[in-house]
């Protein structure tokens, strides 16, 4: 296992780069390694509440995973600093957009990520807070996306505490 400090992937947006994270058409690209700071857009994922898959992969109740893009930002850890930056996100709703934020209500604090293959790995600590069965999808949808595309790989576990975000979530 190699510890994740990938500069960002290429991706494609006709929106112009804001601080806000808006709305783009985002794909997991191949990360490459690099130990010195990195400046680029971030791609977050935030939920389309209701939308069937048409704005996005379709996740839990029939939503949308929805990928964004923020301004510039310098990072050194591509996977650190997507992940800090959606759970530093306190908002329920992202701007105007109509895209939802499942992770307002838990208290969550980026640890550490590891890629091994093709599957990173995240350990966040604090707790994680759902407010019912449709909302447990978006939560671990919106980690797993975020990581993925940060760090080039198709699969992510999301640890909360050392346990998986799904096992953290139903015995809530």
């Amino acid at each position: 296992m190699t510890e994740s400090s990938a500069p960002p992937a290429a991706t494609q947006s006709s929106t112009p780069l804001q601080d806000s994270p808006a709305p783009v058409s985002s794909a997991p690209a191949g990360a490459r390694s690099s130990t010195s700071a990195t400046s680029a857009s971030l791609t977050l994922f935030y939920v389309a509440v209701g939308d069937a898959g048409k704005s996005g992969p379709e996740i839990g109740c029939g939503d949308s995973i929805v990928a964004t893009e923020t301004g510039p930002k310098e990072f050194t850890n591509q996977v650190e600093a997507s992940v800090a930056a959606l759970l530093a996100n306190d908002a329920e709703e992202l701007g105007s957009s109509g895209l939802r934020n499942a992770l307002t209500a838990s208290d969550l604090e980026y640890v550490s990520s590891m890629v091994d293959g093709d599957v990173v790995t995240v350990q966040l600590n604090g707790t994680v807070s759902s407010s019912g069965t449709c909302d447990d999808p978006r939560i671990v949808e919106q980690l797993k996306y975020t990581a993925m595309t940060a760090a080039g790989t198709g699969e992510a576990e999301i640890l909360v505490e050392g346990e998986k975000i799904e096992e953290a979530l139903s015995s809530k």
